[in-house]
């Protein structure tokens, strides 16, 4: 038995077109020659197969059933089956309750609804933290929830290539830094970072990082969710100016990317 139209529907209805997890619209807009892309997935909370992840609860005819499906994005979808033991039936039933109580609420907003505040409980970032190791700039893309960047305009193909490449990289581990839990795979990913950093510093860039402590409100006068930001940035060593945690500038000549701690910034 496959999952009918008539439950799809009511799927996306409840779940506002947001993942029940991150809460992140699952549909990206179109471009002027592509339709929107989605990647949103209608997933089991009792798997249909008997060998998948809580299976074995709910007989055949309930399995399909928009009450044994919630929706999410990809990422999230991977990562509940993938930690079975963490989303029980229970709490993905929890999760996607919650989460229909708050798109519900949506409805009794104010006009504008969704929208990104800075979180009152943590310090604005003024300045990018230098970043020259791997191991800091995984643990700020395993405390983020989005990504954004920014690198120079007009360089020789090369670089960019380089620069791409690092931030593609970046990009693939925030999606998927939920699914690596042991030592050795995050000890695996810091070095993979670390080898670009070093890469770049041997072409004379530097990187910079930071995460913006954001919250999503939807104007309904309950709490917002935590929605930590992350920003890397790489610019021309010859360019950045080298600061203090205070953002004044270091007398001396500009140092390379390979030789500061990450308490100075870019």
């Amino acid at each position: 038995m496959a999952v009918s139209e008539k439950t799809r529907k009511i799927i996306w209805g409840e779940a506002g077109g947001r993942c029940a997890i991150c809460r992140a619209q699952v549909v990206t807009p179109g471009t002027d020659c592509d339709d929107p892309s989605v990647f949103g997935e209608e997933a089991h909370i009792v798997a249909r197969s008997k060998g998948g992840p809580r299976a074995g609860l709910l007989d055949d005819a309930s399995i399909d059933s928009h009450t044994n499906l919630v929706l999410l994005c990809s990422k999230h979808h991977k990562q509940i089956d993938d930690q079975p033991g963490h989303f029980t039936v229970d709490r993905l039933l929890e999760i996607k309750a919650k989460h229909a109580a708050w798109v519900r609420s949506l409805g009794e907003a104010t006009p504008g609804r969704l929208k990104l505040v800075p979180d009152p409980g943590f310090p604005q970032p003024r300045i990018l933290k230098l970043i020259t190791r791997g191991n800091p700039l995984w643990n700020m893309i395993k405390s983020s929830v989005t990504f954004e960047y920014a690198l120079p305009d007009g360089l020789p193909e090369e670089d960019e290539d380089l620069i791409l490449e690092f931030l593609g990289l970046v990009q693939d581990y925030y999606d998927i830094a939920a699914d690596l839990h042991s030592v050795r795979e995050n000890r695996d990913a810091e070095k993979v970072l670390q080898s670009y950093l070093s890469k770049l510093a041997e072409h004379n860039f530097l990187v910079g990082a930071f995460v913006r402590h954001m919250l999503l409100i939807d104007g309904s006068g309950q709490e917002g969710m935590a929605w930590p930001m992350l920003r890397v940035e790489v610019q021309p060593a010859l360019l950045a100016t080298i600061t203090d945690e205070n953002g004044r500038p270091y007398p001396s000549k500009q140092p390379s990317a390979g030789v500061h701690d990450e308490e100075q910034r870019a």
